[in-house]
Parts: C-alpha cells; structure tokens; sequence
C-alpha cells in the first residue's frame, strides 16, 4: 500500500463553534485513520471508479496544521481544548492496535493553531493574511463556514403554521426569521455582506500565495470551500443593492452570492486550466492549482438561533423534536449533530479531486427539479432556471432516516434575469479589495464605502 506524507494546513473560519467546530472535529477524528471514510470516493463523477489507481494511504505522522480562525480567542481557546480531548476520547475507544498506534502517531503530529479574525473588519482580514504569510509555508484547504445575519425575531405564530402546514419546507426554509436591513460595519460595508461574503473574498485573496506554495510544494491544487445555504436565494438588486442593506433577506442573498463568486472563481480557473486567458488573471491560480467549490451544512442546530430572541422556555428542545420529525417525513437536510452536518466539507476537503463531479463529467445532476422558492407562497411558486441551465453544484450535508450522513449534491440555476451576475460582483469585489489594500499600504484610513458604490 502507498502512503503519502502530505502535510495539510487547513483553515476554517468560525471554528469555536456551530458547523466550523463540527468541521473541526469531524477532520482530526477521520484523519486520526490511515483510511478516512470521508476520502473514499462517494458520487460517480463520470468514470468507474473502481478502475482507477489505489487511493495512497497517509502516512502516520504526515502533519495537519488547522488554523482556527475566529474573533473571539477566549471562546477559541475553550473549543480548541475541547477538540483535544475530543480527539483523545476517540482513539481511547479503538481496539485495533494497528489503528490505536497510528492514531496516536497521528495525535502527537496535530496542531490546533488559533488565529484572530475578525470578518466585518477589513483591516482585521488583512492583518490576518500577513500573520499567516509569516508563519506557514503553504496552505492546503480554505474552509470559509463564519456567517451571520440581522435576524431580529422570530414571528412566532406564522413560523408554528408553516410547521404545521407544511413542515419540510417550514423547516429547509424558514420564512419567519424576521431581518433588520441597513445595518453597516466599521468599513461602511453591508454588515451581512461583509461578515458572508466580501471579508471571506479578502481572506482568500490575502493568502494566494500560500494556496500556489501548497500546489507547488505537493503537485496537488489547494481548495477553496465557500459555505452556502438551503436558504440561498437571489432576493436583491444587483445593481442597486449589491452590498445587501437594503433587501430584508440580507442572508439568503449573500449566500446565492457566495455561490456566484465561487462558481465565477472556479469557471476562471477551469478557463485558465485549459490554456485560454482568462480576464483578471490575478484572482485566480495561473494553471488551476486552486479549486473552488461549494458545499451546505443542511439544516442543523447552531448557536446562530439565538440571534431570533426566542421568548419560549425549552424553545431549543420543540426545535430539535421538530427536526426529528421532518427527518422522518423525508428531508435528507436535517442533521441532528454538528459532527455530521461536517460530512459535504470534510468530504470534499479529503477525497481526490477526480472523484468530486462537476458540470462537465456529471450532466445528470441538473437544475429542471431544483429551484429556488420565492418569498411569497409556499404554494408551487418558484423561480426556476431553464432545464439544463447549470451555473455550478452544491455540494450538501445529507442523512437518511436513521441518521447515517452522507454527502449531496444538487445544481445551482443560472439566475435568468442576470446570467453574468458572478461576473459582475466579482469585477466590482477586485476593485473594493484594492482600495483596500491601497489605503493599507499608504497608511491611511479607508474611506467608508457606500452601497453598492466601490471608490
């Protein structure tokens, strides 16, 4: 058998809690094996797979190095201790020797970094990428899961007659978690937008470098995963209201944008891969030695429900009753832990970049039975992309009934309205992002920027 002593460095941001612990722990506790589950190849991605060449083994002590990105290093401190023995609790339970000794080898080759960052500042994503520069060599993985939203409230008796009405959707898609518009950072910026989307696009940009060393140094591109949502959906002005203060479904909106940016950034790459010149060839890998992909954490149980100031007594425990319920009616996106809402993130992370599908070696994935809902019914009305019009694939956290996870994966429809919307947003994400830098390098302040206006 082969083994390879690739050492990862992989970034998560938001790790101290929610998904991005789960991500955490779900990556040491399957690389803690010399044959993770979640690297063995799991959809058909054009080709028989049972053809190719054996998938190398890694070696024992090859590193991992996650670099635990958070604004809270308390809060960090705590969940990084916790992944520890969380890691120890789980090679205490194995009872084969040949896998109790490379787990331990494993363990002692594991570094859980922590990081300041802090996304609704641009000035902390910048600081970040220089710290970062200086102290790693390469980076392997990007794994941007921080979110937030602007939720206000809960409307309380409209979401309890979704529920009842209709209780798959009520749950995939909440419609009652009521957002403030307006709100801004320190930067000026859409605080939505920013923390989502703009501040991930800075991070990513502020460490290229290191994403070109790792392919350099191991002949393997590195990975970019933007998470996204169920609830992504294109309710803004792309004109009018790019930075999202104005549309009241500021989170939907900067998670279809993340899937925008991610697909333009992934179709540049594939452009240059191919040997034609892509337009703004600095915001991509010359040859494609960074890929970008898209993934979805499903529905799951987070610290993020507390920003509904949810009046109920017990309100967390009819949630989690709710969810077991839908689960059994039939949704394969409701996950009980946080550990296997982690599934589609660790699993693209790990398996060979052959085995993960896209538009061109799967055409059967396909957006005619996929849609986005509109805010307005429940009842059949949808935005639908013409068949066959794939803008990308979502890759999603998945279970069935009995709560054996998996991963998924659907198509992302082309906006009909805007089919170069990616474009658009990324052209004006570059612009923003060098006057950032620029006020940086010259010591200045940058000037608040307006919406949807980058000076």
């Amino acid at each position: 058998m082969q083994t390879s002593s690739e050492d990862l460095v992989i970034v998560v941001t938001g790790a101290n809690g929610g998904v991005g612990f789960g991500i955490c722990h779900r990556l040491i506790v399957q690389l803690s094996s010399a044959r993770p589950s979640d690297a063995e190849p799991y959809f058909n991605a054009g080709r028989d797979l049972k053809r190719e060449l054996d998938i190398p083994e890694r070696a024992p002590d090859a590193g991992l190095t996650i670099i635990m990105a958070c604004r809270d290093a308390k809060r960090a401190q705590v969940a990084r201790e916790k992944l520890y023995r969380l890691l120890d609790e789980h090679i205490a339970k194995l009872t084969s020797p040949d896998a109790y000794s490379y787990a331990v080898a494993f363990r002692r080759n594991l570094r859980l970094d922590i990081e300041r960052l802090d996304l609704s500042s641009v000035r902390s994503v910048l600081e970040f990428g220089r710290a970062v520069n200086q102290k790693y060599e390469h980076i392997s993985h990007l794994i941007f899961n921080a979110g937030t939203a602007t939720f206000s409230h809960l409307d309380i008796p409209g979401f309890l007659y979704d529920l009842f009405t209709h209780p798959i959707h009520a749950v995939e898609h909440p419609r009652r978690n009521i957002q403030v518009n307006g709100v801004l950072t320190g930067d000026g910026l859409g605080y939505t937008w920013q923390c989502n989307v703009f501040g991930h696009y800075v991070l990513y940009r502020s460490v290229q470098p290191l994403l070109l060393a790792h392919a350099q140094r191991t002949g393997l591109p590195a990975r970019v995963l933007w998470m996204s949502s169920l609830d992504a959906e294109p309710s803004f002005d792309l004109d009018q209201d790019w930075q999202l203060t104005k549309t009241l479904h500021s989170y939907n909106a900067s998670k279809f944008q993340i899937e925008l940016i991610c697909a333009e950034l992934e179709r540049r790459t594939l452009e240059a891969e191919a040997g034609r010149a892509p337009a703004m060839p600095e915001v991509i890998a010359p040859h494609g030695e960074v890929r970008h992909y898209i993934v979805s954490p499903g529905i799951t149980s987070t610290n993020m429900s507390t920003l509904l100031n949810i009046p109920i007594p017990g309100w967390r425990y009819l949630m989690l009753t709710a969810f077991v319920i839908v689960r059994f009616l039939g949704s394969p996106h409701v996950l009980m832990s946080l550990y296997s809402a982690a599934v589609a993130a660790v699993h693209l992370a790990l398996v060979p970049l052959f085995a993960i599908p896209d538009t061109r070696n799967s055409p059967h994935v396909t957006p005619a039975d996929k849609a986005y809902p509109t805010w307005h019914t429940y009842h059949g009305k949808y935005t639908r992309a013409s068949p066959g019009r794939t803008l990308t694939l979502r890759f999603g956290a998945e279970n069935d009934r009995w709560g054996n996870d998996h991963p998924g994966v659907i198509a992302v429809p082309v906006w009909e309205e805007h089919p170069d919307a990616g474009e658009k947003l990324l052209e004006r994400f570059e612009r923003l992002y060098q006057a950032f830098v620029t006020a940086e390098k010259e010591g200045g302040k940058e000037e608040k920027v307006g919406n949807g206006h980058a000076r």
